[in-house]
């Protein structure tokens, strides 16, 4: 199933789904990041996060990362981590919702 693709018209430039691992399982678009750098970094950022999160009694759900012309959105769903590349000024409102959606779907993986 793609799971990615409904983020398409919000214009996002790249997008994985990726595991733990981050090993690719889906990814949307091209150009850089290349998707098996986002997927090991997001993955890697996650398991990083975690024992912050842990010591603040939670776990790590969502960030965001913003560079001079882009953001990436990063959302974990259980052991799965969606990402998405937009540019700066872009609607994040939007994407985030739909990643969220998306990770709805994920949940039943």
């Amino acid at each position: 199933m793609a799971y990615l693709e409904s983020l398409a018209p919000f214009g996002v430039k790249r997008a994985v789904l990726t595991g733990l691992d981050g090993l690719v399982i889906e990814a949307l678009g091209r150009g850089n990041p290349p998707a098996e750098v986002l997927a090991a970094e997001l993955a890697s950022l996650v398991r990083h996060m975690t024992p912050l999160a842990e010591a603040l009694s939670g776990e790590v759900r969502r960030f965001t990362l913003a560079t001079e012309n882009h953001e990436i959105l990063a959302l974990r769903v259980g052991e799965y981590v969606l990402g998405a590349v937009i540019e700066r000024g872009m609607d994040r409102k939007a994407v985030g919702q739909e990643l969220t959606r998306i990770a709805l779907k994920v949940q039943n993986l």
